[in-house]
């Protein structure tokens, strides 16, 4: 195993084969840019950065960071799009400004909506190759530089990861900077210098610029980091603890203040007052149920009403606790329920993780665990540590929302999966001809595998999934974002439909979607003539959160479809006659 404090010198040739892979993953993601329109999301992420870069602010919605979303809207914003006017809308479950419209009106600004969504997305692009190179570096240091490539490949070979780094989300930011300040953290263990130290603060800064799971996510792993460090260095440690935090103090001091500065730049070093920040500042120190000490600090300081620095960031950790405290409805197996369950990520990895990529992950977590134990590499344990931190803090999330909030264990994953294709490979002089062929089979497996998924990477589901993935992925982006009313246009096109009743999720203006003339399907009403459904919408009725609307369109399930697009959408005929099959059906427009 190659130690990473006598690593050789970089080799030439691995690191031009990481670029090759990279530009081959760069080019499937931009390929797909002209398949799939704007994902649920994307026009909220862009509005909210658009405040961002045109207005100085980020009052609309600071419950995620603003880091990806000013990244999201740059590409508009630099094409000379502005925040159009915002207006005020006042729903069910949440009132406040009306972003999806502003992003909507920004996407389809100058009739160039394939430009503008194109634009967007690019902002995605820098976070893909931070993730990758992170990935590179950290398996360079521990597995030497050939591994490393192999670690690059396997995470491009990911389908959720090139899904979701093709569209303008906020999670592809915490895919790169999770990562990053994990492996960041682990160098400034070995070496507490001040250029680590800043770029620990640096690192961990865009973690919290990125995306609120961050404060569930990394604690736990930088704990868990540090007790393996322990564990393995407590027989040989000569520096008394004492010494070691004198020591780290300085360096430390410097990571938090770069830390803290490099926030407060991501909010425009914004100050406000308390009672600026929070309308009810007393009743939402009671809705998080504190502890008493920490109850008492809290409204002391609220009567002390001082002005803080980036008070959007504050209000976004607030907002985020209070949202894991609403019981959001969850779909698994078939049933909704609210609050979700404490093991839906582990379902959720095995629905959207191609099987060989998963098995490679799995072994290599259990294989690295097993070697710390027998001669306490505790480097090489750190990727294995975090991900049992990572996927033990998921268990206390009841915000379940799909797999994108766990994206940054695939990086780890692919290092431990890398880890296991090497200690086979130095197997290979008991199976000379067996440990080649076997590797190469199966790394030709992982790749023509992804390959076939292309371009449908948002929606993809593995065999695991089985062939009605809406039984396990429903709620949320992993199996329908809204992604397919371009397949859609296209079948409705071969079917030379004129008229429709529609029901999609979506946060697209259908108006502007070139569909033909269409009604709004009703619910629990029969209706005759053509009919495209969203699955989401066929299941859940018109939301999850109200249970009894489930229903509302089940009398379409004893039809049978006249094609299904992509497995999101279905489209029915149904003649006055009542029939409930078109007379020409073929399965037409099923999408793979």
């Amino acid at each position: 195993m190659p130690n990473p404090s006598l690593r050789p010198r970089p080799s030439r040739n691995a690191s031009f084969a990481a670029l090759a892979l990279v530009a081959i993953a760069i080019v499937r993601i931009v390929a797909t840019y002209h398949d799939v329109n704007q994902a649920y999301d994307e026009p909220a992420h862009i509005a909210c950065g658009m405040e961002w870069l045109d207005k100085g602010t980020f009052t609309m919605e600071p419950q995620h960071p603003p880091l990806p979303r000013v990244m999201a809207a740059l590409g508009p914003y630099l094409a000379g799009l502005r925040l159009p006017e915002i207006q005020f809308v006042k729903g069910n479950r949440a009132e406040g400004p009306d972003f999806y419209t502003a992003g909507n009106q920004i996407l389809y600004a100058r009739g160039q909506y394939l430009r503008n969504l194109t634009l967007a997305r690019l902002g995605t692009l820098p976070f893909f190759l931070i993730a990758v190179w992170v990935t590179f570096l950290w398996a360079r240091s521990l597995l030497g530089d050939w591994s490393a490539v192999l670690a690059v490949f396997l995470l491009t070979m990911v389908p959720t990861v090139l899904g979701y780094c093709s569209l303008a989300y906020v999670d592809p930011a915490l895919l790169a900077f999770v990562p990053a300040a994990l492996f960041a953290f682990v160098r400034w263990l070995d070496s507490p210098a001040w250029g680590r130290s800043l770029l620990l603060g640096l690192a961990v800064a865009g973690a919290a610029l990125s995306n609120t799971p961050w404060m569930v996510f990394l604690p736990p792993c930088f704990l868990a980091i540090l007790a393996c460090r322990w564990w393995a260095l407590r027989q040989t440690a000569s520096v008394p603890l004492r010494d070691a935090l004198r020591r780290w103090a300085g360096p430390l001091a410097l990571a938090f203040l770069a830390l803290c500065i490099a926030v407060w730049g991501g909010y425009r070093f914004s100050v406000q007052p308390l009672d600026r920040i929070f309308e009810h500042p007393v009743q939402d120190v009671e809705r998080l149920h504190l502890p008493s000490p920490a109850k008492s600090v809290a409204l002391r300081l609220i009567a002390l009403n001082p002005s803080l620095p980036a008070p959007e960031f504050f209000k976004g950790v607030l907002n985020t606790v209070g949202e894991n405290t609403k019981l959001y409805p969850a779909y698994l197996m078939g049933k909704v329920r609210r609050g979700g369950w404490w093991y839906f990520f582990f379902f959720m990895l095995a629905f959207k993780t191609p099987p060989g990529f998963l098995l490679l992950g799995v072994v290599g977590t259990v294989w690295a665990l097993a070697q710390f134990r027998k001669d306490r590499n505790w480097h090489l344990a750190v990727p294995a540590v975090c991900v049992l931190a990572i996927l033990a803090a998921s268990t206390l999330i009841k915000v379940n929302l799909g797999v994108r909030h766990i994206l940054f264990l695939y990086p780890l994953f692919a290092i431990l999966g890398a880890f296991v294709c090497l200690e086979l490979w130095e197997a290979r002089p008991r199976w000379p001809r067996l440990v080649p062929a076997g590797l190469g089979a199966f790394l030709l497996g992982l790749a023509l595998a992804s390959a076939w998924v292309h371009p449908n990477y948002v929606g993809y589901t593995s065999v695991l999934a089985g062939n009605s993935p809406d039984q396990y992925l429903l709620v949320g982006g992993d199996f329908d974002a809204g992604h397919d009313i371009w397949r859609l246009q296209q079948v409705l096109a071969e079917h030379k439909v004129e008229h429709l009743h529609l029901r999609l999720y979506t946060s697209a203006d259908l108006t502007q979607m070139n569909l033909p003339p269409y009604e709004t399907l009703v619910p629990f009403e029969h209706t005759t003539g053509w009919i495209a459904i969203s699955v989401y919408h066929l299941r859940l009725g018109e939301s999850p959160w109200y249970p009894a609307s489930a229903g509302e369109y089940a009398w379409l399930n004893d039809i049978k479809p006249v094609a299904r697009i992509n497995k999101t959408i279905r489209l029915f005929y149904i003649p006055e006659g009542g029939a409930t099959e078109h007379p020409g059906e073929s399965s037409p427009g099923t999408t793979r």
